[in-house]
């Protein structure tokens, strides 16, 4: 099990903690990773992104709509979008405002229930104040660990989240 992975899930950077296997062919030394449960981890990462207070960008949407399972147009019917608008967002102009707060609820209400480890708020998005990044930076990292939860007399596992992006 390796200590740290970093992993790019489509421009959302997340360092997954003690959760990565590492295999090692001893005839060539090629190396491959197992992530476990990738589209948890997609899911989880996609959740933990709306709940942090930075403007949503086009790679942000492209992720919540892949943690969803949704193409662009069925994203775009089920936020009440048309699919110009949800392209154009996600090539870069991101939604802003009330808007963004309101597609934030949505992703969070839709997702929650597949990710029970991470503790949803409605008012947190309600009562956020939605900032940019300064010219030049990126969304720090989100750090994840996998976690074994009791759910309904048996034994699950989960992302959680270990340390939120600053």
């Amino acid at each position: 099990m390796l200590p740290e992975h970093t992993e790019d899930l489509g421009g959302i950077t997340a360092v997954l903690v003690d959760a990565v296997r590492e295999y090692r062919c001893p005839g060539c030394d090629a190396v491959e990773t197992e992530i476990p449960d990738m589209q948890g981890l997609v899911r989880s990462v996609a959740l933990l992104r709306a709940l942090f207070p930075y403007q949503l960008t086009g790679g942000d949407l492209r992720l919540m709509r892949r943690a969803l399972d949704m193409n662009q147009k069925e994203f775009a019917e089920a936020m009440e979008l048309t699919p110009e608008t949800m392209n154009r967002w996600e090539r870069g102009g991101g939604a802003g405002g009330a808007t963004e707060k309101l597609l934030r609820h949505n992703v969070c209400a839709l997702l929650h229930r597949f990710v029970p480890a991470i503790d949803y708020d409605p008012a947190q998005i309600t009562k956020m104040a939605i900032k940019k990044l300064p010219e030049g930076a990126v969304m720090p990292p989100i750090k994840v660990r996998r976690v074994v939860m009791k759910r309904d007399h048996h034994r699950e596992d989960a992302w959680d989240t270990l340390c939120e992006a600053a």
